[in-house]
């Protein structure tokens, strides 16, 4: 997450991850700004590689479990603290959701005609979403940063683990699983999204897309041109063109069943790799099932 410091960029990175979780904060939850949820995928868009990464409901607990430990580890040196607050246990979470949601860009019409090619309220892409996620928090005391983040090496006498009470929660909830690459879907995903554009049935989709849109005066080369028109000014609401291109080019990929394509193919790329790395996928779900046991565990007892 974004912070005055580097730490809270490291703990976005670490949220996005599963690694550290956040409890139920109970010091400024009343002041949390209300963000809109997000929608369900739309049907049709689930993706192979999405089963060996956390779903958002899985990113929650995972979460919990996390601040649940830090809490303990915390208590042991005679310190309190209450936890992050909502938006930093809401922004793992929402970003896992958000991606799913909108991984294949504007697919609404409605949307387009409201935001053109911005994200929507609700994504996390979104930069007052996340403004709004990483902006609203409130420093730990700082005896309880030092022990939290490992920053001192005791405290009153007490050794404080490598890496504090943060990284000491993260090791208890990965105990038991086996050594495994948690960024190979991602970079799986990255993969797939680089060559499948080589791939028959989306050059033949994307042709008649361009077509759709010419038809329509909207001269693109694809749905990323498009969206990356210099007209469109990132830093200003969209304007009535923006919008008109936006629903022209979802009534284009509606006409021409582009997006049903281009999921298609995707899934068939991700599930050649998906063989082809057997292996490593195999020992990153077995990771991800004990933490998932080891979780469950930590909220239950």
């Amino acid at each position: 997450m974004r912070r005055r410091t580097g730490r809270m960029a490291a703990v976005a990175v670490i949220l996005m991850y599963g690694v550290v979780g956040c409890g139920a904060p109970q010091g400024h939850e009343d002041s949390a700004p209300y963000l809109p949820p997000v929608p369900p995928p739309r049907p049709g868009t689930a993706l192979p590689l999405d089963a060996y990464q956390p779903s958002p409901d899985q990113q929650a607990r995972s979460d919990r479990a996390q601040a649940t430990l830090e809490r303990a580890c915390l208590a042991r040196f005679g310190l309190r603290w209450e936890g992050p607050e909502k938006t930093a246990l809401e922004f793992g979470p929402r970003a896992i959701a958000s991606e799913r949601a909108d991984r294949f860009g504007v697919v609404d019409e409605d949307e387009a005609a409201r935001y053109g090619y911005r994200p929507p309220p609700w994504s996390t892409r979104n930069p007052q979403v996340r403004a709004a996620l990483t902006g609203h928090h409130h420093n730990p005391p700082p005896e309880v940063e030092k022990v939290l983040y490992g920053l001192a090496p005791e405290h009153e006498g007490r050794r404080v683990p490598d890496g504090g009470c943060r990284a000491e929660a993260a090791k208890e909830l990965m105990r038991g699983a086996p050594q495994a690459d948690r960024s190979l879907p991602l970079r799986l995903a990255q993969q797939v999204a680089a060559s499948r554009a080589r791939d028959p049935r989306l050059v033949q989709a994307l042709r008649a897309w361009t077509t759709c849109m010419a038809r329509l005066g909207h001269p693109y080369a694809s749905p990323a041109a498009a969206a990356q028109d210099r007209r469109w000014k990132q830093d200003e609401p969209p304007t009535e063109a923006e919008r008109l291109v936006a629903r022209a080019d979802v009534r284009c990929r509606q006409e021409t069943r582009y997006l049903p394509t281009l999921i298609a193919v995707t899934a068939k790329h991700q599930r050649e790799l998906i063989d082809r790395h057997a292996l490593e996928l195999g020992r990153l779900k077995r990771l991800e099932d004990i933490r998932v046991h080891n979780v469950a565990a930590v909220l239950s007892a």
